[in-house]
């Protein structure tokens, strides 16, 4: 059974710290494709998700890098020389950073679960850079099954099912590469008996030590 999730923020707040912490926070509401922020953009604000899923993103001539995927209970700023894209219609919680900053020195408490939250965020883009720095698309799309496997799979049937609500080409976004390349390398995968997909997004794996090899 696992506990709360290390990327969401809102779980790991109790309700006072949370109300405490959201005073002068207002809702937003994003399309699909809506930017949030930008390297040139004026906003300062701090922003928590609360649905949906926010892409972070770097852009370098006709060539973007993806961050990391923000989720509900995610927390990010407008102002980190990245692009913050909705992915999907999303609903956020948007405050002013120096408001933000005012109001964490009066409410210590809520300090330690923030660190947390960008701790994992922070992990999640150095796994993605030294991935893109040191290891082959196949590596990198293994390391991602394995290290996703750890946060989310279950036992299913004498295998492990991974559940991530994420698209071929979410993964291929988050891995540097195109969807062509992530489905063949998944019916390869497949076809070695590693793992079977039972959905969109859904994966069995039926050998976690030849995956973990795989990462390597």
């Amino acid at each position: 059974m696992h506990g709360p999730d290390a990327s969401n923020l809102l779980e790991r707040l109790d309700a006072l710290t949370q109300a405490a912490l959201l005073q002068g926070f207002h809702q937003r509401q994003l399309v699909e494709g809506e930017l949030l922020g930008s390297p040139n953009g004026e906003r300062d604000s701090v922003f928590i998700v609360r649905s949906g899923r926010i892409r972070v993103f770097l852009a370098f001539e006709d060539k973007e890098y993806t961050l990391t995927f923000l989720e509900a209970g995610g927390i990010y700023s407008t102002h980190s020389q990245a692009y913050v894209q909705a992915v999907r219609p999303s609903e956020v919680l948007m405050g002013d950073t120096a408001q933000t900053m005012a109001t964490l020195r009066s409410l210590p408490s809520a300090v330690p679960a923030i660190i947390r939250v960008l701790g994992a965020t922070l992990d999640n883009c150095m796994r993605i850079i030294e991935d893109l720095a040191f290891r082959d698309v196949e590596g990198r799309l293994a390391r991602f099954l394995d290290g996703m496997l750890a946060r989310r799979g279950r036992p299913h049937q004498g295998s492990l099912r991974l559940e991530l609500d994420l698209n071929t080409e979410d993964i291929a976004q988050l891995l540097g590469t195109t969807r062509q390349t992530v489905s063949s390398l998944l019916n390869r995968m497949a076809r070695e008996g590693i793992l079977s997909r039972a959905g969109n997004g859904i994966f069995d794996i039926h050998d976690a030590e030849r995956l973990r090899a795989r990462s390597q």
